[in-house]
């Protein structure tokens, strides 16, 4: 019985282990905000400009991903532009004539630097 119990308590852990080393998991820097976190900063400056409404799912349809920012977005500030920056973009409703435009936040500071509108 003991070593049942003591097989099986090492099965637990490795199991353990392996199911916390999920490929999925986001692997961020100390001064980059997390793919989440990038998430809320963008669905805040998209309600905050009312874009929301093609929206499907709020930030649960979002993608993130790291861009260099280039002519096509609209800027904010013209200091991005040749820099990266993580684009959140939002899954629209098919059925609407305009998405939601995609964010650009920049990863050192937290904050949105311009937009690509909605097609």
């Amino acid at each position: 019985m003991r070593r049942f119990v003591s097989a099986y308590g090492w099965l637990m852990v490795a199991a353990l282990l392996l199911g916390g080393c999920d490929e999925e998991q986001r692997i961020v820097n100390e001064t980059e905000p997390a793919g989440d976190e990038a998430i809320a900063i963008a669905w805040s400056y998209v309600t905050a400009h009312n874009w929301q409404e093609p929206a499907i799912d709020a930030g649960g349809s979002a993608e993130v991903q790291r861009v260099v920012v280039d002519d096509s977005y609209e800027l904010l500030d013209d200091a991005y532009a040749g820099t990266e920056a993580l684009a959140v973009s939002f899954a629209s409703n098919p059925n609407s004539v305009v998405g939601v435009p995609t964010i650009l936040v920049a990863p050192e500071s937290n904050t949105v630097v311009g937009y690509l509108p909605g097609e």
